[in-house]
């Protein structure tokens, strides 16, 4: 039973590692709020007067909604402090869907490309480190492009939300934005859009290639792009899936990978 400051501190949607003295030790516990299982990663580096951790280096499986202890830090010799330095990740585990094969390929319909015009460039791909790693964007792709680009519909569905209004980075990191709900429940979210673009309305069903509204800079961006990501609901968390356009992404220049 969790107590009402670990309840407090595990906050809903998000994978934490929290370190707690245990005896003249130190305890290390990973909360996962989100739905599907995740596989951690912890690396310790630095150690001094450690012991109980081998290498430094811990990998586990923690079960949705669950609190898990990774590891339990002792003192290779009474008396000194332990000291160490920590990095932590994570990856979440989609387990398959009923009757469909134990793989980790990409399941579903490609995407056509969501903008009109080009070509353009990929900013930011799949687990960026600037904001593609959290639960829900870990798979999302940023495509960098004038502001006023068209932006169509990557696949048919409903229009289930939309922002208009914004001008600049606040109230919502998302910017102005259009939200699509997919037959199989899935999500198609375009982000970033110019403020008075959107021509779209909740409710209204849309093609592929139906005209949504116009790429910009607003919410939280460094930079005219479009934000494009991939959605499913596991309990009350929308995680970011993978998906696949219906071209080859290495046909598109890519700054993510630098050198080219």
């Amino acid at each position: 039973m969790a107590s009402s400051n670990q309840a407090k501190a595990d906050k809903p949607g998000s994978v934490r590692l929290f370190i707690n003295r245990a005896g003249s030790g130190k305890a290390m516990d990973v909360s996962n709020t989100l739905e599907v299982p995740v596989e951690v990663t912890l690396r310790l580096t630095r150690m001094v007067n450690v012991a109980g951790v081998g290498n430094g280096v811990i990998r586990k499986t923690i079960p949705a909604n669950s609190r898990v202890r990774v590891a339990t830090l002792s003192k290779r010799k009474a008396g000194g402090p332990i000291m160490f330095k920590h990095s932590f990740s994570y990856a979440m585990l989609f387990s398959p869907e009923p009757d469909q094969p134990d793989s980790v390929s990409v399941p579903g319909p490609a995407y056509a490309l969501p903008w009109q015009g080009g070509p353009f460039r990929i900013s930011q791909g799949a687990g960026g480190d600037f904001s593609h790693n959290s639960p829900s964007g870990r798979y999302a792709v940023d495509i960098a492009m004038p502001v006023g680009t068209p932006i169509v519909a990557a696949r048919a569905g409903t229009v289930v939300k939309i922002r208009n209004g914004q001008g600049g980075r606040f109230p919502d990191p998302a910017g102005n934005y259009v939200r699509i709900e997919h037959e199989d429940g899935t999500h198609s979210a375009y982000l970033h859009l110019s403020r008075g673009s959107v021509r779209v309305k909740p409710g209204q069903q849309v093609k592929v290639g139906t005209l949504l509204g116009k790429s910009g800079n607003t919410g939280r961006s460094t930079g005219p792009h479009l934000h494009f990501v991939v959605q499913k609901a596991y309990g009350s968390s929308m995680l970011s899936i993978p998906f696949r356009f219906n071209q080859p992404v290495s046909s598109l220049p890519n700054f993510a990978l630098s050198s080219q």
